[in-house]
């Protein structure tokens, strides 16, 4: 093994250029992915579960056939309440890390063309166009990086969100309308009966 190939950096070359906000982007995007992951995993689990997860809240909704209407609604208000934080977990850090991310990538842009502007002027020949052109093109790979952990963060946060809402709207959809049908079922009070007789009465 050459002596080259012992002293290559571990990390790839286009990190190295990204400065100081490599590892806080570097963060930021494990994180993303991490919660992205999960997510998934979760959606896939609820979507084969949701049955059962409907069956289970239905069952408590039928003990409670006997209750007025008005609190078996707010049963179920409850119990959607309670359902909701595992379909929205993760989503807030999520949408932060896509509203950092960029700015993020903002911040290592300006001091890396601040980094550049120094080079420049401690240059002492002539200042070539390429010279500039390659401080500013490591200086806004920075922001490049942040707007592309930004851009799949915030999808996912609009895709897992939707999903989340359609799942509870979907569960609170069919309890209510078997909280209805208990209210259709109930057998009816019995009619007074009322006999007419016409013509003259019989002795």
């Amino acid at each position: 093994m050459s002596l080259d190939a012992l002293a290559s950096p571990t990390m790839p070359a286009w990190f190295s250029q990204l400065g100081l906000m490599g590892w806080p982007l570097a963060v930021c995007a494990v994180v993303a992915c991490a919660i992205g992951f999960e997510r998934a995993v979760f959606v896939v689990r609820t979507i084969m579960g949701f049955d059962r997860q409907r069956a289970r809240l239905a069952g408590h909704l039928r003990s409670s056939q006997t209750l007025p209407k008005p609190v078996r609604d707010e049963q179920i208000a409850i119990w959607l309440r309670e359902a909701r934080p595992p379909y929205f977990c993760g989503l807030k850090l999520l949408r932060m890390i896509g509203t950092v991310s960029p700015i993020l990538g903002l911040l290592g842009t300006v001091l890396g063309i601040i980094a550049s502007f120094k080079v420049i002027a401690a240059h002492t020949g002539p200042v070539s166009p390429s010279l500039i052109a390659d401080g500013l093109w490591e200086a806004m790979l920075t922001t490049a990086v942040g707007l592309l952990i930004a851009l799949p963060a915030l999808v996912m946060v609009q895709v897992f969100a939707a999903f989340g809402h359609r799942q509870l709207e979907r569960l609170a959809l069919d309890l209510r309308r078997l909280s209805l049908s208990f209210e259709h079922d109930e057998p009816a009070e019995p009619l007074d009966v009322v006999e007419f007789k016409t013509g003259a009465a019989r002795p």
